[in-house]
């Protein structure tokens, strides 16, 4: 049997296990459940196909052929915009914490299923009762039962709706410290990667939260007592959606973002929030993640490695023309909301095919500055090779650089060998603004 029917078959299951539990859950009045963290489907630690960057070495560099094939726009139906807008039409997002989909409009039918804070739903039916109304949706990763219902008072039509300005985000210093126009002139930035459900994919997963802030605090002053009389801020590096098979995207629990940003705020910690664009059009992918720009120490990414249909099979890409587009969102969104401060925008190459026409890319932006991050891991002189390869795209000037800590010997699971010390790291040229531990 095939790879990818061993993989459906345990997707199949996995969502047959996850029905028969939500069933039994005890809900809160009307359809409104206790929450519950997301998993992340591509984690090799539930038995499901790892999601890892498609990295080799050789003869101590990191190869330029990743993957059986690389991505072209008319191949890998990630280049169409407009689809994706219409694909955006009665799209509502879940307002409680958990959410029941039951096979009919009434809260006697059975339970189907249930849907997280900020997750998106595509509205295609509407049947009004005298007590409230319901609405029909779509579900996805089902073979059967793929439309289900949800009470309407639970859905709201605009993410911002779900972010709110608690006094948590009011603290006038804090705010000043993470909006000053030279935060990123005057410091370096340490950032440590992944996602909390997901141990292969990131320091992030390994650790509770306040265990994370404590580290990431640690290797930040080691970098303090060696960078001279720049700065450096920790930040942690959150992957809100990963790509599926067939390019779908599986978004962080809403609630579970709130909660690093919350944390991260209070310790002066900077959130970076990554989608991985799979199938979709990044300034659509884009859009689902402006909106916590509200909070003053968020900053976005996207990664051109996971924008495919399909992952783990190829290298998806971003185009010099779709770079400037993406600043041009974001700068036009920071003006419209009266969002402060200066805002990154990162994105990873680690093969030159990752970036189309890169020389056609803009810096010019403001207050949005762009990030051009290495990835990659492997040895050191692989790594500093790449690093000096992305270096001569001078018309970004701002450059960032990944680091792979060892998690585990198992086959598949990578890092790197030697791990890089902070001196080696900040002697490499030119020198990164952004460096990120995964």
């Amino acid at each position: 049997m095939s790879k990818k029917a061993l993989l459906n078959i345990f997707l199949l299951l996995l969502f047959t296990i996850s029905l028969v539990g939500c069933s039994k859950q005890v809900t809160l009045p009307a359809e409104v459940s206790n929450p519950e963290d997301q998993k992340v489907v591509m984690d090799n630690e539930n038995g499901v196909e790892e999601q890892d960057e498609i990295k080799e070495e050789e003869q101590g560099e990191i190869k330029e052929e990743k993957a059986e094939e690389i991505s072209e726009d008319t191949e890998n139906g990630t280049d169409n915009k407009e689809s994706d807008k219409e694909n955006q039409e009665n799209v509502l997002y879940i307002s409680a914490s958990k959410l029941n989909v039951r096979a009919d409009s009434n809260t006697k039918s059975k339970v189907l299923g249930s849907l997280a804070k900020g997750q998106e739903v595509k509205v295609i039916e509407e049947v009004k009762t005298e007590e409230t109304i319901w609405y029909k949706i779509e579900l996805e990763n089902t073979e059967n039962n793929n439309e289900g219902w949800i009470l309407s008072q639970y859905t709201v039509q605009d993410m911002n709706d779900l972010l709110t300005s608690p006094t948590l985000f009011d603290d006038k210093d804090m705010n000043d410290y993470f909006t000053s126009p030279t935060l990123f002139d005057d410091n370096t930035i340490i950032a440590y990667y992944g996602h909390p459900n997901s141990k292969i994919m990131g320091i992030v997963g390994r650790h509770s939260k306040e265990e994370l802030i404590s580290l990431v605090q640690e290797t930040s002053e080691k970098y303090d007592a060696l960078n001279g009389d720049q700065g450096v801020i920790p930040a942690v590096y959150l992957v809100y959606g990963t790509v599926q098979p067939e390019g779908e995207i599986s978004k962080m629990n809403f609630d579970l973002v709130m909660s690093y940003i919350e944390a991260a705020y209070k310790n002066g910690i900077l959130i970076y929030l990554d989608h991985q664009m799979g199938k979709y059009y990044p300034t659509n992918a884009l859009n689902e993640i402006l909106p916590f720009l509200k909070y003053p120490n968020v900053h976005l990414a996207l990664d051109p490695e996971w924008r495919t249909n399909k992952p783990m099979k190829e290298v998806g890409h971003l185009t010099g023309t779709e770079l400037n587009e993406i600043q041009e969102t974001m700068r036009d969104y920071i003006i419209s909301n009266g969002i402060q401060g200066k805002r990154q925008f990162v994105f990873q190459q680690f093969i030159e095919t990752m970036i189309h026409d890169i020389e056609a890319v803009s810096s010019n932006y403001d207050p949005v500055l762009l990030v051009h991050n290495t990835s990659g891991w492997g040895p050191p002189e692989g790594k500093v090779a790449t690093h000096t390869k992305n270096a001569k795209a001078t018309n970004i000037p701002y450059k960032g650089f990944k680091l792979w800590y060892f998690y585990s010997n198992k086959p598949g699971v990578h890092f790197d060998n030697p791990l890089m010390t902070p001196e080696q790291v900040l002697e490499l040229n030119p020198k990164p603004g952004l460096i990120i531990y995964q």
